[in-house]
């Protein structure tokens, strides 16, 4: 009995054997996890590649649509040995609105007068104001906000008021209505600042389609009225300004807008697409957003 005991050999190849046999059991999914990892680190990195490649397009057709007189609408090169497809398209619908081609300039035209004669429909007694606003474009006008400062050094009364913001003897609103603006009154040095906010795109002046910018009997002319109360006399405005425009953009703004799309695809078919939204003035040129998907 002391003998095996003392020699104890053999003992060493069951350990071996029992080592073995795991090692047997794991090694098959690891290598296939480390191959999983190395599958899935590749793919990433074709990804980031065309996302590159991609980005690549977008770039290169804001430098186009930036120097070039005659813009593409559709053209190819290679990026990263990738071929990306770009696509620039002039935007013509905007917040469901149409804006229709070529560039459209800031022609809203704004002018106050004070209202005392009491045969006017639009006199409501104290001070009355009405604020005439004239739309000279074919393109239609969104109105997100008016702004409304008085000369400096008026001494506000504690008690002055303001009654309301209302449609005045112009054409009706195409949609929307004056009275839906908000008011607010802010303080700016020893001046007070009236400001009326609009929903997005919920009040709104209508171009006549056969708009003529050196034609006054073509423009279309709204006008909305407010009051105050309380002065001993009437206050003169200073300033005023009309904050647009929710609905036609372009018709605000001195730019074109483009949207692009860049394609880039690679060799195992996967495809990567990054679009933008581009407003270009004869001096800049604007992102507005820049957004990828990856498509398989």
């Amino acid at each position: 009995m002391h003998k095996p005991i003392r020699d104890e050999k053999g003992q060493a190849l069951i350990l071996v054997l029992i080592l073995l046999l795991v090692a047997g059991v794991i090694i098959a999914p690891l290598l296939a996890f480390m191959s999983t990892g190395l599958i899935t680190q590749r793919q990433q990195e074709q990804r980031t590649l065309e996302l590159y490649a991609a980005d690549a397009g977008v770039e290169d057709a804001l430098w186009k649509i930036k120097y070039l007189e005659e813009v593409p609408t559709n053209y190819s090169l290679t990026v990263n040995a990738m071929s990306v497809n770009v696509t620039i398209e002039e935007v013509t619908f905007l917040f469901g609105e149409e804006l229709g081609g070529g560039v459209h300039y800031w022609i809203v035209e704004l002018e106050s007068e004070l209202i005392d004669d009491p045969s006017d429909p639009d006199y409501q007694g104290d001070y009355t104001y009405r604020l005439t606003l004239t739309n000279k474009h074919n393109k239609n006008i969104g109105i997100d906000e008016i702004k409304i400062s008085f000369s400096t050094n008026l001494d506000y009364p504690v008690g002055y008021q303001v009654d309301g913001l209302y449609n005045g003897d112009g054409v009706v609103l195409q949609k929307g209505d004056f009275a839906d603006g908000v008011l607010t009154v802010t303080e700016s040095g020893d001046n007070q600042i009236l400001t009326w906010d609009f929903d997005q795109g919920e009040t709104k002046i209508d171009g006549n389609p056969f708009a003529d910018p050196s034609d006054p009997e073509s423009w279309v002319t709204v006008s909305c009225i407010f009051q105050l109360v309380g002065f001993d006399d009437a206050p003169e405005i200073s300033n005023f300004v009309l904050v647009g425009v929710s609905e036609d953009i372009g018709a605000v703004w001195e730019f074109k807008p483009f949207r692009i799309t860049a394609t880039a695809q690679a060799e195992d078919g996967s495809t990567v697409v990054v679009e933008a939204g581009v407003l270009e003035s004869s001096d800049a040129v604007l992102v507005a957003f820049w957004e990828s998907s990856v498509l398989q």
